[in-house]
């Protein structure tokens, strides 16, 4: 059964939005607030809105690699030498009493929210999926193949799939938050959640950041790289190399190559086996085709200066790079397991292939695009896409599901439990 998304809100959160809604004292709850990653904008920008629409906002992390909004509160978890399994451990109990201490201190939160996983909230967000559906399609592909079913039922992986089943099921049982109808639909599959709690909000964009270039900021882009405006840049843009899909991607440029001499794949984000994937590339022939760009602070600016941006993921609960590509204007081609692929309107902005990606039918979508005789037709209506998800509806999306928590709270029912 399809899920209504939150959007399309109950009667009386419609009546609450008719009038003034009152304040609301928020706590989010993320491992790193940052500018760098999809989930750590999705929180970055979450609390910005909020605490621009009047709510009282801290935020509660591990790291903090940017400069906090304006009004928003930030507590820091004091830096230990833990290793992956102890930080999440520690966490999530150093979490849940620093929400209680400063709700001792100054008041209690009508919200608690979580995006990672952490116990005791009431809203956790499933930004990165389904752990376990994760582990099936994604872990360790970087890995030899029978190392990789070691890795993936390593005590580790596990033990954080269980944690996620605890969050999600409770008790307390939160209402949880998927970015796509693909991570709901699994989740409430695997989980046996309450349809009634499990939410549908899709991530949103910042639309003034995200714009199409112009022509002379296009061509400057272009220039920082070594290229013109005669090369055809496709781009790829992600974290994790081998989940992202970039063996899908270097092979479908190698097919194209011969007949294709302008053709230039850019690479930008971070991984850790990046002299191997060099390797790849120079025995696929692509030896002066690729440009590897690391991480970006500017990924706007890779989008606006690409004629097509690629993204063949293995999983991927909702890429933000999907719609950031469709704001600029650039067509995108992705993978059926990108939950994002939701919001591609498919051969008018964009084309969603099968999982896994075959190069020949990746390498045949990217040339479609760039063969595009209406490529003006086309990057008005990626750009008309993405207006339709702006992060000011999810911001109110998410004010929606809070409203649904303080009504649980105040019903008899509520108050019982």
């Amino acid at each position: 059964m399809r899920r209504a998304e939150s959007p399309v809100a109950p009667h009386w959160i419609r009546e609450a939005r008719g009038g003034q809604s009152a304040a609301m004292r928020v706590a989010l709850v993320f491992k790193r607030l940052s500018l760098h990653g999809g989930s750590e904008r999705q929180v970055a920008m979450l609390a910005r809105d909020l605490a621009a629409r009047g709510h009282a906002v801290h935020v509660f992390c591990r790291q903090v690699r940017t400069e906090p909004p304006p009004d928003v509160v930030v507590h820091r978890m004091p830096p230990l030498p833990l290793g992956a399994w102890g930080e999440l451990v520690v966490f999530s109990w150093w979490a849940r009493r620093a929400v209680a201490r400063v709700a001792r201190r100054q008041g209690a939160f009508d919200v608690t929210h979580a995006y990672g996983r952490t116990l005791g909230q009431d809203v956790y967000r499933v930004g990165g999926g389904c752990h376990r559906t994760y582990l099936e399609h994604a872990h360790a592909l970087d890995r030899p193949w029978g190392l990789q079913r070691i890795l993936r039922r390593s005590p580790f992986q596990l033990w954080k799939a269980g944690l996620e089943q605890r969050a999600l099921v409770g008790p307390p049982a939160p209402h949880v938050i998927a970015n796509s109808r693909m991570v709901a639909d699994d989740l409430g599959a695997r989980y046996g959640l309450d349809d009634t709690r499990l939410h549908v909000v899709r991530n949103g964009v910042d639309l003034s950041r995200f714009r199409p270039a112009t022509d002379v900021e296009r061509a400057a882009t272009r220039a920082s790289w070594g290229l013109g405006a005669e090369h055809e840049v496709v781009l790829f843009l992600g974290t994790g190399y081998a989940r992202k899909g970039l063996d899908a991607a270097l092979r479908a440029c190698a097919r194209l190559a011969p007949q294709r001499p302008r053709l230039r794949l850019v690479v930008a984000g971070r991984d850790k086996r990046l002299r191997a994937w060099r390797r790849l590339a120079s025995r696929l022939g692509l030896d002066g085709r690729v440009l590897w760009l690391g991480a970006v602070s500017d990924p706007e600016r890779c989008y606006g200066a690409a004629d097509v941006s690629v993204l063949p993921t293995t999983y991927d609960p909702a890429a933000n790079g999907t719609l950031e590509s469709l704001a600029c204007g650039v067509p995108t081609v992705t993978s059926s397991m990108n939950g994002a692929a939701e919001v591609v309107d498919r051969g008018r902005c964009g084309s969603v292939l099968e999982t896994p990606i075959e190069p020949d039918a990746l390498a045949a979508a990217v040339a479609r695009w760039l063969d595009d005789a209406e490529r003006d037709s086309t990057s008005r209506a990626a750009r008309a896409r993405a207006e339709r998800h702006p992060f000011g509806e999810s911001c109110e999306a998410m004010l929606d599901v809070y409203r649904a928590v303080l009504q649980d709270r105040s019903s008899p029912r509520g108050a019982r439990s």
